[in-house]
């Protein structure tokens, strides 16, 4: 069968401008019957409490429509650090509101994370980051009142949002390794501009436990809501074995 006569799944995210990650690494990974489609939301370099909700009550719903209108199966809120600082009940509101706007199944980053650690039954977990101290401690807040218990924590201190795809793997992975701590049945990488899907199979041999990122977790998360329970490996348990 030619390429041009395969159905494609239509898969959306609605990302924050200055995100180089998701689009690239999704779109490698999807199987051939599934294709990604982007919306964005401007975010200012300042990384703050305020610049991310300005992004997201500003362009949020205009961003949805936009996708709408290609008519995905499932839209993914591609931006964690946002719904970190406004908390679990607003993220959940705007995600059923965007769903009755789109009239499709919307999803957030921090939803797909909780519910990758529900899968996996997990409760006691570490956290890293690239944020700045603020939303390292938002996000500890947010966790904890899913009901997870944060046991450790580290971040990389970035306030330029244009930064957060800098670190390196060699930053990432040792960013995990000072973040994690005995006793976690996970680590979580938080973050959809940084590769941290890059170092996810290399942490898990060292600390014998699942690493569960922002990318990984979207991206299966994604691929469920559409129907598409593909093992992809390389990047981990959750995308290699669990369905």
């Amino acid at each position: 069968m030619k390429d041009a006569e395969i159905e494609k799944i239509r898969l959306g995210v609605i990302l924050p401008s200055v995100n180089t990650v998701v689009e690239p690494w999704f779109s490698k990974i999807l199987p051939e019957n599934a294709s990604l489609h982007a919306s964005r939301m401007f975010l200012s370099a300042n990384l703050c409490t305020e610049s991310l909700i300005e992004m997201d009550r500003r362009d949020g719903v205009a961003a949805a429509l936009q996708l709408k209108s290609c008519k995905p199966k499932v839209i993914a809120y591609c931006c964690t650090a946002s719904s970190i600082v406004q908390g679990q009940e607003y993220d959940q509101h705007l995600m059923a509101e965007l769903s009755k706007i789109t009239e499709t199944p919307c999803f957030s980053a921090a939803g797909a994370i909780i519910d990758a650690l529900e899968a996996l039954d997990i409760s006691r977990i570490s956290i890293v980051s690239p944020y700045t101290d603020m939303i390292d401690h938002a996000e500890h807040q947010f966790f904890e009142e899913a009901g997870y218990k944060v046991l450790s924590s580290s971040n990389l201190g970035i306030e330029d949002s244009y930064r957060l795809a800098e670190p390196s793997s060699k930053e990432i992975y040792e960013l995990a390794i000072r973040g994690w701590k005995s006793g976690s049945e996970a680590l979580l990488i938080s973050c959809l501009n940084m590769n941290s899907q890059k170092v996810v199979e290399m942490l898990e041999n060292v600390i014998g436990c699942p690493v569960i990122t922002s990318t990984t977790a979207t991206l299966w998360k994604l691929m469920r809501e559409a129907g598409l329970y593909e093992h992809v490996s390389g990047y981990g348990y959750l995308l290699g074995k669990h369905r």
